[in-house]
């Protein structure tokens, strides 16, 4: 599937949040946290990012990310459950790997629930490593995360 990816913009936010709620993975943020995704947030001077992937006509992912000391979270990423495994998240995780390394990040860093294995596989596949544990990270319900990390090499941009 043919997809575009960009930063996600202001009016970006109601498709984003429609988007969210119907992807249960999904975080279900509100509209005040999505808004402090584009740009430097006006309030911590925290460096964030979101990343939109639209195909035929329509919003067909996110990812958003955040920037500390050369260390880049993913915080999410979520696609359209009927159009996984096509490249969408791939295409959203070079956005954000190439945002972290044009910013000086080092590293790219992030918590999974340990139940999902199907998202494991394609961090792993993506180039992270298992790197830790974090017992009850997680409610509703209760579960472990598993930290994934990689370095960014940076020489280049990824893929």
């Amino acid at each position: 599937m043919k997809c575009s990816v960009r930063p996600m913009e202001e009016g970006d936010i109601d498709a984003l949040l429609f988007l969210a709620a119907n992807i249960p993975e999904a975080p279900h943020w509100s509209r005040t946290d999505y808004e402090h995704c584009i740009g430097k947030d006006k309030d911590t001077g925290l460096c964030r990012i979101g990343y939109i992937a639209e195909s035929e006509g329509g919003l067909s992912g996110f990812a958003i990310a955040k920037l500390v000391a050369g260390v880049c979270e993913l915080e999410s990423i979520a696609v359209v459950e009927e159009i996984r495994g096509q490249g969408i998240g791939i295409s959203l995780m070079k956005s954000i790997a190439n945002w972290a390394q044009s910013m000086g990040g080092i590293r790219l860093e992030l918590e999974v629930r340990a139940s999902n294995t199907r998202a494991i596989r394609f961090y792993e596949r993506f180039g992270m490593r298992r790197e830790g544990l974090r017992r009850g990270y997680y409610h509703s319900p209760g579960e472990d995360a598993v930290l994934m990390g990689m370095p960014l090499i940076p020489s280049g941009k990824i893929g």
